[in-house]
C-alpha cells in the first residue's frame, strides 16, 4: 500500500510543479492552449520519471564516489548476490560497486546498482552481507529508486528556492519591485507577479510533499526489511544493522526523524526484525533460541 501511495504522492507533486510553472507563464502573458498544456505536462512527467536512466549516470560521473570492485571484493560480492537473487527468483543482472567513503554504508543507486563501502564490506560476515544486499535488492526490484529520482528531479528548482537566505530575499524584494514597476510597465508587472506566484506555490508544495515523501520513504525501509526476512536473511540483516548502529552516533530523536528522517530510527528497524524473527513476544525479548 505504501508503494502505491508513494507513487501517487510523487506523481501529484510532479504534476503540480509542472502546472505551477505553466500557470506562471500564462499569467506573464504567454498563450498556452489546452493541447499545449497537456503535451507539456506529459513531457514533464516523462522527463521526471525517466530521469533515473539519464541523470543518475551524469550524477555519478560528476559527483559519484563509486568504483568497480577488485577481484577479491567482486568474488565475495557476486557470490552473495547470486544466492540472494536465487532466493528472490530474480534473473535480472545488477551492477556491484564499492563506495569510496569513510562512512560505513550500503546503498541502491540508479536502477541497477548496489554499492557498499569497503570498510563495511570488511566488517560484515557473508550472512550479514546477504541480509543488507537483500534489503537493497528489494528497493531495486520494487523500483523505489525510480520513484526517488522522479521526486528529486521535480523538486530541484523548489529545493534551490527553499534556501532560507535566497527565499527571504526574493519574497521581500519581488513584491517591492512589483509595486514599483507597475507604474512603468504593465507587462513587466505581470512577469514579476508570475515569478512570485511560482516561487510561493512551488515552495509550499515542496514543503508539504517533501514531508509526505519522507514519511512514505521510511515505511519503504521497513517493508524492504520484511522482504529480506521473507528471503531468509532477516537475522543477517539484523546483525548487520547492529554493526552499522555501533559504527557511529545514531539519530534517535523522534521529532527530528518525523520532520527530516530519510529512514526510521535504526534501532526501531532492529526491533521489528527481532519481532519478525519471533525473538520478541508482545514486546518482550525472548532471545534467539532455536534460530
Amino acid at each position: 500500500m505504501s508503494k502505491i501511495l508513494r507513487i501517487g504522492v510523487v506523481t501529484l507533486y510532479v504534476l503540480l510543479i509542472g502546472f505551477f510553472f505553466l500557470l506562471s507563464l500564462a499569467i506573464s502573458g504567454v498563450f498556452i492552449s489546452w493541447w499545449t498544456l497537456v503535451i507539456a505536462l506529459m513531457a514533464w512527467m516523462l522527463t521526471c520519471w525517466l530521469s533515473v536512466y539519464y541523470l543518475s549516470p551524469v550524477h555519478l560521473f560528476f559527483h559519484g564516489r563509486l568504483r568497480k570492485p577488485i577481484m577479491e571484493e567482486e568474488a565475495r560480492l557476486q557470490g552473495c548476490l547470486m544466492e540472494v537473487l536465487q532466493s528472490a527468483s530474480c534473473e535480472k543482472k545488477f551492477c556491484l560497486r564499492i563506495v569510496e567513503e569513510k562512512e560505513e554504508m550500503i546503498i541502491s543507486f540508479g536502477y541497477d546498482t548496489i554499492a557498499i563501502s569497503a570498510s563495511l564490506l570488511k566488517e560484515l560476515t557473508d550472512e550479514e552481507l546477504k541480509g543488507v544486499m537483500a534489503h537493497e535488492l528489494g528497493h531495486l526490484i520494487s523500483r523505489d529508486t525510480i520513484v526517488s529520482w522522479a521526486f528529486a528531479t521535480a523538486r530541484h528548482l523548489p529545493k534551490i528556492l527553499r534556501r532560507p537566505s535566497l527565499l527571504l530575499k526574493w519574497l521581500i524584494l519581488l513584491p517591492v519591485i512589483y509595486f514599483i514597476v507597475q507604474f512603468f510597465s504593465t507587462t513587466l508587472m505581470f512577469v514579476l507577479g508570475a515569478i512570485w506566484i511560482f516561487m510561493v506555490s512551488s515552495v509550499l508544495s515542496d514543503l508539504l510533499f517533501g514531508w509526505l515523501h519522507l514519511v512514505l520513504l521510511r515505511q519503504r525501509e521497513y517493508q524492504q526489511d520484511e522482504f529480506a526476512h521473507r528471503l531468509g536473511y532477516g537475522r543477517g540483516l539484523r546483525d548487520a544493522l547492529i554493526k552499522l548502529a555501533k559504527a557511529g552516533e545514531q539519530q534517535v530523536n523522534a521529532w527530528f526523524i518525523l520532520l527530516h528522517g530519510k529512514g526510521p530510527i535504526i534501532y526501531d528497524r532492529i526491533r521489528r526484525l527481532e519481532q519478525l524473527l519471533a525473538w520478541r513476544i508482545a514486546g518482550s525479548p525472548a532471545g534467539p533460541q532455536g534460530q
